[in-house]
Parts: C-alpha cells; sequence; structure tokens
C-alpha cells in the first residue's frame, strides 16, 4: 500500500487497548483479564495507580502495591514476551508503562499492514520521572501516589544482580512544612527500619533540588485481599493474625512512636514467610516524653478513618490508637463484617459486635479492650495487649 492509497488511522486509549489484548489473545490463546485491560487502559490514560483505583471500580479492591508490583509487573513482562515473539519490539526491549503507548502503535501499525497509522502522541505526556536513574542505581519503573506533600514510585536497585524493587518517595516542595515531614519519616524509618518486619530505608538524599526517600519493597499481599465480607475467620486464625501485629507495634510503641494509620492495606503478609509487615509510616508521630499523659501528642494523622478512634480523629493520638485498629482488624476477621457495617452502642460508643460471631468470651473480652471508645479502658500500649493475648493462648 503506498502513502496515496493509504487510509490514516487514529488510536484512541480504549482501542489501544484493545488491540493489545486482542494480540495477547492471538499468541497465548487467551485475553487478558479485565483488570489488565483496566491497567493499561489507566497507564494510557498517565493516572498514577491511586488514580487506576479511584476511577476503575475493578480496581478498587487493590492496594496501589499490589497493583504495580504484582499486576502490573507480570502484565509488562507478558507484553514484552508477546510484542518480541511477535517481531514488534526487539530482543532487547522491554515494554514498560513509559514506552507502552510506543508499543500500541507499533501494534496497531503492523494490524493495518501498513504506515498509515497516525502516530499521535500519548493523551497524556508520560511522567518525566519514569525511567529516570536516581544516584546512578534507582530506576523509576511506576508512579503509585501522589499526594499533597509527595509522589511514590515504584524503582529497581540496579546495583544489585536480581534488580531488587524499592519504594521511591520525592518532596514535591521545599516548604518548612513538608521538610519537617520528611525529616521526621526518615528519622523514625531509621529507628525502626532495622526491625525484620518493618521497611528499611535504603537511602535519603537530595538530587536537583528534591529530597528523595528509598525504601525496601515488601513482596507480598495486603491484608485487604484475605478480608472478605461475609467470609468470618476462626478465632484461632485471628489470635495468631493479631499475635503478629502486635509483636511489630510492641517494637514501634517501645520507641515512643505511634504509627497513626494502622489498617489492612497497610498490613502485608510477605511472600517469603507468611508474616506480617507493617508499612506505611508516613503518619508517624513521636511522643513527647515530657507530657503529663503517656502517649499522647497533638496532632491529627493518619488516612483511613473506618479504623480511626475518636481521640485521634480530633487530633489526640495515643499509643493506644493503634490498638483500636488492631482491635478492629481483629473483630472484621471474626465477624467478616468491614468496621463501617458495625453498630454502636449510642450510650457508650463502643461497638456491638459480640452476637455476630463465633468467639469465646475472653477473647471476645480481650477485643473489647482494645476497641473501647474511651481511651483509658484500653490496653495503654501493644506490649500488654500482647502480653494479654499470650496469657490467653
Amino acid at each position: 500500500m503506498n502513502a496515496e492509497s493509504a487510509t490514516i488511522v487514529r488510536v484512541s486509549v480504549q482501542e489501544a487497548a484493545h488491540l493489545l489484548d486482542n494480540l495477547v489473545c492471538e499468541h497465548r490463546g487467551e485475553h487478558l483479564s479485565r483488570l489488565q485491560q483496566t491497567i493499561i487502559e489507566g497507564a494510557l490514560e498517565g493516572f498514577t495507580y491511586q488514580e487506576i483505583r479511584e476511577n476503575y471500580a475493578i480496581a478498587r479492591g487493590y492496594t496501589v502495591h499490589y497493583l504495580a508490583r504484582y499486576v502490573a509487573y507480570h502484565l509488562w513482562k507478558l507484553l514484552t514476551e508477546v510484542l518480541r515473539n511477535a517481531g514488534i519490539v526487539g530482543p532487547e526491549e522491554r515494554v514498560r508503562r513509559a514506552n507502552l503507548w510506543d508499543s500500541a502503535m507499533r501494534v496497531a501499525q503492523q494490524s493495518v499492514q501498513s504506515e498509515s497509522v497516525q502516530k499521535n502522541p500519548p493523551p497524556v505526556p508520560p511522567d518525566p520521572m519514569l525511567e529516570r536513574k536516581l544516584r546512578m542505581r534507582y530506576r523509576i519503573t511506576e508512579h503509585l501516589v501522589s499526594t499533597e506533600f509527595s509522589d511514590t514510585y515504584l524503582g529497581e536497585d540496579e546495583d544489585v544482580p536480581d534488580r531488587t524493587f524499592c519504594a521511591v518517595k520525592r518532596l514535591k516542595s521545599q516548604s518548612s512544612e513538608t521538610t519537617q515531614r520528611f525529616e521526621r519519616e526518615a528519622r523514625v524509618l531509621r529507628r525502626l527500619g532495622k526491625h525484620d518486619r518493618i521497611p528499611e530505608l535504603l537511602a535519603r538524599f537530595e538530587e536537583e533540588g528534591y529530597f528523595y526517600l528509598i525504601n525496601q519493597f515488601i513482596e507480598g499481599q495486603p491484608l485487604s485481599q484475605e478480608l472478605s465480607d461475609g467470609k468470618p475467620w476462626q478465632e484461632q486464625e485471628v489470635s495468631a493474625l493479631l499475635q503478629d501485629i502486635l509483636e511489630i507495634l510492641a517494637f514501634v510503641h517501645q520507641h515512643d512512636v505511634i504509627h497513626r494509620d494502622v489498617h489492612p492495606h497497610n498490613l502485608i503478609r510477605r511472600a517469603a514467610d507468611g508474616k506480617m509487615v507493617l508499612i506505611d509510616f508516613g503518619a508517624v508521630k513521636e511522643i513527647n516524653l515530657s507530657q503529663n499523659s503517656r502517649g499522647q501528642t497533638k496532632s491529627r494523622g493518619g488516612t483511613h478513618r473506618d479504623y480511626m478512634p475518636a481521640e485521634q480523629a480530633h487530633g489526640s493520638p495515643k499509643l493506644c490508637s493503634d490498638l483500636y485498629a488492631v482491635g478492629l482488624l481483629g473483630i472484621q476477621a471474626l465477624t467478616g463484617l468491614p468496621p463501617k457495617k458495625l453498630k454502636v452502642n449510642p450510650d457508650t460508643g463502643d461497638i456491638i459486635w459480640r452476637e455476630k460471631a463465633e468467639v469465646s468470651s475472653p477473647f471476645a473480652c480481650f477485643l473489647d479492650n482494645m476497641v473501647r471508645y474511651h481511651f483509658p479502658l484500653r490496653y495503654p500500649s501493644a506490649t500488654e495487649a500482647l502480653q494479654a493475648l499470650q496469657n490467653l493462648q
């Protein structure tokens, strides 16, 4: 077909995703899953994984790390294999988020067997951070989350043989407030990151006017993937889960730190050994030990309000505020009901849940002491709660 007779083909995001899906089906005998197709569409639209979760109903049940590290990571490998076998990309090329639009345009070009595809630029310019290498070793591969203060990316450490994944956080501004938040997170992670089940701070540096934190990336499944509505756990399973979590929090509390953001998306069951790992210390607050009330500090924080106790919502989190969240996780696992579906006693503010679970009286009392509305009635910290749980066992 010559240039004069060629029909100009313009490709939309949906059509580009459809072309890639059809090519996979042609070479592998089955279509991509709807979630994989959603990742392709979202990436072509220039969405972060946080925005993909917010804009596509099928992605809302997953964490951004799961979408990027597992779904997208394996999807890019699959597309690379298929496009190489189809002769669309070279043997040394890899399909990545940064070149996904170009890869789709090549598929479109081959599908009409001509040069007639209108090679428009992608609908949204690629994030300039993608494929960038920091400190000559940390290559940015995915944009995970964008917040008021920072952007978080998935990266690969090219200085190690297996190209270990890492979480890269970049501070958005140089204001005193955001700088203090960044410094606080780095300081806390330096202290806590040596614990086997807390991500280690790998590096902290400034480059081209931006501050960066490089954290260990935990491979595993978020607890949110295990907690299914209407599917309660056995008491023994819940007890083991709470012990796992409290062992980490006891270490955190002993360092006079309140996590303030304990919820199912921030607890990862590590693939290597099945142990729980507590992530995302961006909302942490260190305790001023000169205060009269143990474990008290004036600061709001945390992002998941379903697991937030009243005193934290009012700006005065305590160590036992973390326990409230852990207790709710236990009740959710036992009942198969998320916190927002549980009723509250209007006189005491306590959660009504026992009749919805098969649970022994001692374990139910333990959980009640974790989630009391009035914080002085809870265990004061994870150390005491862990001891109480071990006494039950």
